[in-house]
């Protein structure tokens, strides 16, 4: 029997351990470098059959209710068509579809330095026209600029480079250039009623608090976003300005259309009404509202006369309700399939919906499963926070409203500069 010296498991674990650290040294010493050294897995080189190379640069736009100009694509930098019009072609940028207008250029088979990778991890925001280089070199040629006051894709990072993909190409942004977007603010609003009427500062917001708040939107140029805008922001689909923010409300109640909507109607704004559908058959036709009696609720009249301002969601049908002994939401103690029949019947009142409020803001992953089948693309939960890719688009945080929120907060939230415990 060979016989193991005892000096021999210690020489193992010594060579273990020091093994260990430097590959724990290496990890945190190159952080920035992981991506770089893996670079070669990241990008590769490929043949596109049409590839566009202008030969002065030319404006790139979205398309949204127009086009709006988001960048500016340089000449003799090639990049990958996917289709065209009579005056347009078209190109991604990260997951969207971005156009460029027809001049002189050519179009060409052409290999190119191509993104293996184009799922969307985080955004960039814009300070100022901002260059995306060929390489992570401030040295290289310049790929495309992009405007000022927006929020951009991007796929990846590298060192001191955040990464975003144009016409399939990797492009880099040095990150001096940029912040790092935090997310969008969404807003989140139940009851409105004039300060000499509100009995209780729970859950509501004076008319005069509400007027300042939309106010202080307009004059500093803020866009109201829809749902489906929300949800291409967050798949990477969709450039949004900075000033861009998404105003809802839970319940459907009708001193929003007493008091809110007028307001929101003056300034242009779009919101979204979380509707329980349930209760829009408490009344009939139009409501004269009444303060001091029970709360009252949109009816299917108000859906139709609101829906310039308001794009009507789902709330559940009846599932908004208290469990009084655990004191949770009762959907929690339904099965997916109950809370499925629920909102499709809450859905067939309100159709084009892209999104649910949770009640109360409570959830559970059967909740997350039926809203998915239901079609829903969106949760809104109570979770204070800005909306983005950090959480599940079935996790969006938005930030309540009421009377106890003071207006420096509300503005400290808006511009971004808000935060919480992680």
């Amino acid at each position: 029997m060979k016989k193991i010296s005892r000096k021999t498991p210690l020489l193992v674990c010594l060579i273990v351990f020091i093994i260990s650290v430097g590959a724990i040294w290496i990890l945190v010493e190159s952080q920035g470098r992981v991506f770089a050294q893996e670079r070669d897995q990241f990008v590769t080189k490929r043949v596109f059959e049409r590839v566009l190379t202008l030969q002065e640069r030319q404006p790139i736009y979205m398309k949204g209710e127009a086009l709006t100009q988001i960048g500016e694509l340089k000449a003799n930098q090639p990049v990958a068509i996917t289709g065209e019009d009579e005056a347009y072609y078209e190109l991604r940028l990260g997951n969207m579809t971005a156009f460029v207008r027809k001049g002189q250029a050519t179009v060409e088979k052409k290999k190119l330095l191509t993104v293996l990778h184009t799922e969307r991890s985080a955004a960039i925001h814009t300070l100022q026209k901002t260059a995306v280089y060929e390489y992570a070199d401030l040295q290289s040629s310049v790929i495309l600029e992009m405007e000022e006051g927006y929020r951009y894709p991007v796929i990846g990072e590298e060192e001191d480079w955040y990464i975003l993909a144009i016409g399939e190409r990797p492009g880099y942004v040095a990150k001096q250039s940029v912040a790092l977007d935090e997310g969008l603010p969404v807003l989140v609003y139940h009851q409105v009623l004039p300060r000499e009427l509100m009995r209780t500062m729970a859950s509501t917001i004076s008319l005069e608090t509400f007027e300042q708040q939309m106010g202080y939107l307009a004059d500093h140029h803020f866009e109201t976003l829809t749902a489906y805008q929300l949800y291409d922001y967050l798949e990477g689909r969709l450039v949004v300005p900075s000033k861009a923010v998404l105003i809802t409300f839970d319940d459907g109640l009708l001193s929003t259309k007493e008091y809110a909507y007028p307001i929101l109607k003056q300034y242009g704004f779009t919101a979204l009404q979380h509707i329980i559908s349930s209760r829009t058959d408490r009344a009939q036709g139009a409501q004269l509202f009444d303060v001091e009696g029970p709360l009252q609720f949109f009816t299917a009249t108000d859906l139709e006369e609101l829906a310039d301002v308001f794009q009507f969601e789902a709330h559940t049908y009846e599932l908004h309700s208290l469990d009084e002994d655990l004191g949770v939401g009762v959907a929690l103690d339904h099965s997916k399939e109950k809370i499925l029949l629920d909102l499709q019947q809450n859905i067939q009142q309100v159709p084009a919906a892209v999104s649910l409020a949770y009640p109360f803001g409570h959830y559970h992953e059967d909740f997350i499963a039926a809203a998915k089948e239901a079609g829903l693309l969106i949760g809104f939960t109570t979770t204070e926070g800005y909306a983005n890719r950090k959480t599940s688009n079935y996790e969006v945080r938005r930030y309540g409203i009421t009377e106890k929120k003071s207006f420096e907060q509300f503005v400290t939230y808006m511009e971004g500069n808000m935060t919480w415990p992680s």
